[in-house]
């Protein structure tokens, strides 16, 4: 069975896959040590939700760019005829 400092090691290598700061990465430790795990689970949806957010506006852009280079393809050939 692991003991806690592995078991804060391997929660602190999530935490940092998951794209947190050191500052994030303190404050979910320090939420989880001190049995707020319901305060956590709010942070990391709240963090969630930025990652979404973040997705969306990235998924919008590649939208745009393929309405564009689409346009940009029509506009030539018909220059090009």
């Amino acid at each position: 069975m692991a003991n806690a400092a592995d078991k804060n090691e391997l929660i602190k290598e999530n935490l940092i896959d998951i794209g947190l700061d050191n500052n994030e990465i303190s404050q979910c430790i320090r939420l989880l040590e001190n049995g707020r795990s319901s305060e956590l689970e709010r942070v990391l949806a709240e963090y969630r939700k930025q990652l979404l957010d973040s997705l969306h506006q990235y998924e919008r852009r590649i939208d745009c760019l393929d309405y564009f280079t689409y346009k940009l393809k029509t506009e030539v050939s018909q220059y090009e005829k």
